[in-house]
């Protein structure tokens, strides 16, 4: 599920937004460079924030410029580039090549066509990025196996999510690495848990593999409580660590994200939930 570790745009002065959205637009343009028009349908918000991050921690600020693209041709859109931006592209399409591959296995999804066609771009990323991409290789057979296997232990596919998140950050190695790493394994962990929470219902309707319908079928009446326990924790961890880091720049725009920007479909969720039994007690008096 993309559209997680998004930002509270309601909370973000005009200049943020603005900034938020170069960031965006730079990876776009990024991802094209790096594969193609069809890599950018990889482009995920959840990659932007890992683009601010190490923006903000290895850049002054970042490089802009104006250009015109394919998805809105009328008039030039500023973003940023550089570096940066492009190990973010290519770390963007390796991890959505691992996780559609996963999907793959647990859903019996037809993506292959699309696999296929990144396939190419793929191999030169693992080629450029061993580390990162033996972190992606190990974590497609541990998932895989725990489709196979049906497994209840959430945490395990969690973990691995987390450990490519961790990963993807270690553009450097430097004496930020511990950090970064911390950083991106909470969050992607979080990203994990969310992402098969707002999904479980459509998931057992379509036979897909997710451990968190075993968890809730187990303990229906504790379930909501301890997932959001669990999810508040993995934050708190995520925001800790960025508070160890020195990043120059952006920051408020990394806290809006982490304190309320990744809690916006959980809380959307909630609504719709709430609004469903309010009609349906109401249809009933």
């Amino acid at each position: 599920m993309f559209g997680i570790i998004v930002a509270d745009k309601n909370s973000l002065s005009s200049d943020e937004t603005a900034k938020y959205d170069a960031y965006h637009c730079g990876l776009c343009k990024a991802l094209r460079d790096v594969g193609g028009t069809k890599a950018k349908a990889v482009l995920s918000y959840d990659m932007t924030f890992l683009y601010i991050l190490l923006s903000g921690l290895y850049e002054d600020e970042p490089e802009g410029s104006s250009f015109y693209c394919s998805t809105h041709p009328l008039s030039k859109h500023y973003c940023f580039s550089g570096d940066i931006a492009s190990y973010m592209a290519e770390m963007s399409v390796l991890m959505t090549y691992t996780r559609m591959v996963c999907d793959s296995c647990s859903s019996g999804s037809n993506e292959q066509k699309f696999i296929n066609s990144l396939s190419g771009t793929v191999k030169q990323i693992e080629e450029k990025y061993p580390s990162q991409a033996e972190v992606c290789k190990k974590s497609i057979v541990s998932i895989c196996d725990s489709a196979r296997r049906n497994a209840e232990n959430e945490q395990l596919a969690a973990c691995r999510v987390g450990e490519i998140f961790g990963t993807a950050l270690l553009m450097r190695k430097d004496e930020l690495e511990h950090d970064l790493y911390d950083v991106g394994f909470y969050l992607g962990k979080f990203y994990f848990l969310m992402g098969a929470h707002l999904s479980r219902t459509n998931d057992k309707y379509a036979g897909i593999y997710n451990p968190l319908i075993i968890k809730e079928e187990k303990d229906p009446a504790g379930y909501e409580s301890a997932i959001r326990a669990n999810l508040k924790s993995l934050i708190h961890e995520a925001e800790k660590s960025l508070e160890r880091l020195p990043v120059k720049h952006d920051v408020t725009i990394l806290k809006n994200v982490l304190e309320s920007g990744v809690w916006q479909k959980y809380n959307s969720s909630n609504e719709k939930v709430h609004k469903q039994l309010k009609g349906a007690h109401h249809f009933f008096i």
